[in-house]
C-alpha cells in the first residue's frame, strides 16, 4: 500500500478508497455468500479473501465493486466444489443441526442443496441478491442466456424438491 512517488496516490487515499468499498459492500456480500455456502463463518472467510485479493490489484481494476463481487462468487463456487468432493470422499452427509428455524426455511436450504453449484449461485444472485441476468452473467463469466437456462433448470428442480 505504501507508494512514494510525487504523482501517485498516497497510502491514505488507497486505504480510504478500500475502506469505503468495504463498508459499502461487505454486508451485502456476506448475505450473498452465506446463502450460497450455507455458513456465515465460511462466508466471512470468502468475503475477507476477496477483499484481500483486491488490494494488490486495486490500481489495475476499473470496477472494484464488480471485481470483489465476482471474487466472492468464485470463492463460494470453490467452497461448494470442495464440499462436494469431501462429501463424495466420505460417501455420507452430515445431518443438519436441529436449530430453531422455520420448517420452510429448512426445506428451502435442503432444496438449494439439490442444485448444481452454478444453479445455486444463479438462484441466490437472482432471487436473494436481486441482481439482473447481465450482472450474474458477468459474475459467472457466462452469457445472459446461460444464466436464464441455469435459472430455468434450477427452478424446475426446486419445484420438485419443495412439492
Amino acid at each position: 500500500w505504501r507508494v512514494h512517488g510525487d504523482n501517485e496516490p498516497t497510502s491514505t487515499a488507497l486505504d480510504d478508497a478500500m475502506d469505503a468499498l468495504f463498508r459499502a459492500e461487505r454486508d451485502g456480500l456476506l448475505r450473498m455468500a452465506t446463502l450460497m455456502v450455507g455458513s456465515a463463518a465460511i462466508a466471512e472467510e470468502v468475503v475477507q479473501d476477496a477483499f484481500a485479493g483486491l488490494g494488490p490489484r486495486w490500481e489495475s481494476i476499473d470496477k472494484p465493486g464488480a471485481y470483489v463481487r465476482r471474487s466472492v462468487v468464485n470463492g463460494c463456487a470453490q467452497v461448494l466444489r470442495r464440499r462436494d468432493a469431501e462429501r463424495r470422499a466420505i460417501d455420507s452427509q452430515v445431518p443438519r443441526p436441529d436449530i430453531a428455524l422455520p420448517t420452510r426455511l429448512i426445506e428451502l436450504a435442503e432444496a438449494l442443496d439439490a442444485l448444481s453449484d452454478r444453479q445455486r449461485i444463479v438462484i441466490v444472485l437472482r432471487y436473494f441478491v436481486d441482481l439482473h441476468d447481465d450482472d450474474i452473467a458477468e459474475a459467472l463469466n457466462v452469457t445472459p442466456s446461460s444464466v436464464r437456462s441455469l435459472a430455468r433448470r434450477a427452478m424446475t428442480t426446486l419445484r420438485k424438491e419443495l412439492s
